[in-house]
């Protein structure tokens, strides 16, 4: 990504609030998705929406820094970052901070092979090729992607490269988080010849935030009273409609207990 600045990154608070945490937190932002990116030198997507309304609402400051996923795993991590964005909740990482859920997430994998139905299917043609995104957690689709040789698997640092891939030919199969496909199919950004594989058990998983231990717990607390009203209000909802369709919403929080 060329930017003229080593870091690229957004303070997102509202001007007149007054500050409501004891500092600015890190985010990292695995830009470009449907869930943020760069238009014009500005933030946009629905993350980018969602932190700043939740400044708005708090008092908070954010710094949002474009990372690749990889990499922005790392740092949270290792304690580099305050702010995690877009993922499940796992035992390992709640070593590394506290979870403050807010939507819903679901992997899918679209194909561009109309003889390709299952990932039995890709297991017996050895020539074709699923791509995923380097530091994406696969969930219950990783025993499926471990069952595929090594060789037959192609990690790109973000969904754009990836998706440039399957329109190139060079994979025929991708996974992606099911958002992220519906984004881009309502704006013709996939292969015209794509479709959804049937996966049967994989549904969708609560996905949130994960703040490291040094925010401390007066923030964390103020920060998790907001994001819970902004769910129980429908605001996160309806911003997932805005991005990704009613059809794919209702799919996602069809199980959502804050309605």
């Amino acid at each position: 990504m060329k930017r003229a600045a080593a870091l690229l990154f957004l303070a997102l608070a509202s001007a007149g609030a007054q500050a409501g945490c004891a500092r600015e937190f890190n985010v990292g932002m695995p830009e470009p998705s449907v869930g943020a990116y760069i238009e014009k030198g500005e933030w946009r997507g629905l993350l980018p929406e969602m932190l700043d309304e939740l400044a708005r609402r708090s008092g908070c400051s954010f710094k949002l820094l474009p990372l690749p996923r990889a990499r922005m795993v790392l740092q949270f991590d290792q304690g580099e970052l305050d702010v995690l964005t877009s993922v499940t909740q796992t035992p390992e990482r709640d070593s590394k901070g506290r979870y403050m859920p807010y939507a819903f997430g679901a992997l899918t994998i679209i194909v561009t092979r109309s003889d390709v139905h299952t990932v039995d299917d890709l297991r017996r043609r050895p020539e074709l090729k699923l791509g995923t995104v380097r530091g994406l957690r696969l969930g219950r689709l990783q025993g499926a992607v471990d069952s595929l040789p090594t060789n037959q698997v192609e990690y790109s640092a973000n969904f754009s490269n990836l998706i440039a891939k399957l329109t190139a030919g060079r994979l025929q199969a991708a996974v992606l988080p099911s958002v992220v496909e519906a984004k881009m199919r309502l704006d013709g950004q996939l292969p015209v010849n794509s479709a959804r594989l049937e996966l049967p058990g994989i549904t969708p998983e609560v996905v949130g935030l994960y703040l490291s231990h040094r925010v401390t717990e007066a923030d964390f607390e103020l920060l998790q009273r907001h994001l819970d009203a902004m769910r129980r209000e429908g605001w996160i909802r309806a911003r997932y409609v805005h991005y990704v369709g009613e059809t794919e919403t209702k799919r996602l929080f069809r199980n959502d207990s804050t309605r």
